[in-house]
């Protein structure tokens, strides 16, 4: 265990260079109660030195930035500092700077978990993370226990912000996109009452619960035996790649759209896959399309949607791409950016916090920021922030269609699903 720890440092920390992070965060991998033999892994992450400095307010960045989750990781951090950045540069809060207490973790739950842990014990007052829902649950099951805010930048889980166990609502775990339910329930709409499908077919991923939940809402919002909308479901296992047997019956079923609430990759294979089994029908996705490299095998046999968990911010792409010398990777830095922002304005409604507040009485000031960001409204980057009762952003998707042109595939935003 101790080499696994060890090496992921080393990794973690090659990655903060290339990706242009610098936020001075440092100390070593450590391992949590897991260390024991068997198939336990120890929690592997890269704490900071110390989230303490004089006058600052600590705010922790929970992200993984080893692993499978990496690359949306390391963007989703980027996002959260330079929105510090930003705001530090005007005065921070109340004249106070912010400190971004960078916990970089590993891809598995059991590292979010450690990660939300460390940083509730070292005095953070909230928790911005994580990119992934299954890190996300793992993070909101620490943040409730302890009393922290947490806030997730593109975590969809429908049951993030409330407990599966008990059907209670989570008070302190709160998410900046639309919930898996909230995103069927719109494309169910959008092929029902735009597109004027009435028979729809529903490709996913078992095991995956992203695919799986999306699949529900949609066929629950779609399905109208009376009203002549029928649904027919095939799914796929994780890596499969060839969906032409599924797609064979697809075609039999001769719908008039293909749901295919997976990856972009499974997505571009079954394209090109459904082109050669003589199927005709629109393709769906959901957020999970957004990629440069969608369709990049060739188009779909129709017309092709999918929706984005934000709506364009063309003012912060432009600050991404200067910072990091990159183009802007969708919706997870600038949400994370939106997320840091929502945190700030609770933090300057509590007015000036004395030492007392971030020591003794701690406790209390997190509750009162909380309370504040459930209550609050915020003009972020992308549009208006606030929350519903169960902690989930008031807001839908931005519609994309994608387009054919000599250089390839091109996706133009063609609106917007639900509340704005």
């Amino acid at each position: 265990m101790r080499s696994r720890a060890l090496a992921f440092a080393c990794c973690v920390l090659a990655a903060a260079g290339c990706a242009g992070t610098g936020n001075g965060a440092s100390g070593g991998a450590v391992g949590g109660s897991g260390t024991s033999s068997g198939d336990r892994l120890a929690p592997l992450v890269l704490p900071p030195s110390s989230i303490g400095a004089e006058r600052a307010l600590p705010i922790a960045a929970v992200f993984p930035t080893l692993g499978r989750y990496a690359v949306s990781g390391l963007q989703s951090l980027r996002g959260a500092q330079l929105a510090v950045e930003d705001l530090n540069r005007k005065g921070g809060v109340r004249g106070r700077p912010l400190r971004l207490a960078e916990y970089r973790t590993g891809s598995y739950f059991v590292d979010a978990r450690e990660a939300a842990a460390l940083a509730s014990r070292d005095g953070a007052l909230a928790i911005i993370g994580s990119n992934s829902s299954e890190l996300s649950q793992a993070v909101a099951e620490e943040a409730e226990a302890d009393g922290i805010l947490q806030l997730t930048n593109v975590s969809t889980a429908s049951d993030l912000t409330w407990d599966p166990q008990t059907g209670r609502v989570r008070p302190f775990v709160f998410r900046m996109c639309a919930s898996d339910d909230v995103i069927g329930s719109l494309l169910a709409v959008f092929a029902r009452d735009r597109l004027g499908a009435r028979r729809v077919a529903v490709l996913y991923e078992v095991g995956r619960s992203y695919s799986a939940h999306l699949a529900r809402s949609f066929r629950r919002g779609f399905e109208d035996a009376a009203a002549g909308r029928v649904v027919s479901e095939s799914f796929y296992l994780a890596l499969e790649t060839d969906f032409r047997p599924q797609l064979q019956r697809i075609r039999e079923f001769r719908p008039d759209v293909v749901f295919m609430p997976g990856s972009f990759p499974d997505a571009t294979l079954a394209a090109v896959q459904a082109r050669e089994a003589g199927l005709q029908a629109t393709f769906l996705g959901g957020d999970a399309w957004s990629s440069p490299f969608l369709f990049q095998k060739g188009p779909p046999p129709g017309e092709a949607y999918y929706v984005e968990l934000c709506s364009p911010a063309p003012e912060f792409d432009r600050k991404y791409a200067g910072a990091v010398g990159s183009d802007p990777p969708g919706c997870r830095a600038v949400l994370a950016y939106d997320a840091v922002r929502v945190i700030a304005s609770g933090l300057q409604r509590l007015g000036p916090l004395s030492a007392e507040d971030l020591g003794p009485r701690l406790a209390r000031t997190r509750r009162r920021l909380r309370d504040e960001v459930a209550r609050g409204q915020v003009d972020g980057l992308t549009g208006r922030v606030r929350f519903d009762a169960r902690g989930n952003r008031r807001q839908g998707v931005a519609l994309y269609a994608v387009e054919w042109t000599p250089m390839g595939p091109r996706a133009l935003v063609r609106g917007w699903l639900g509340e704005p």
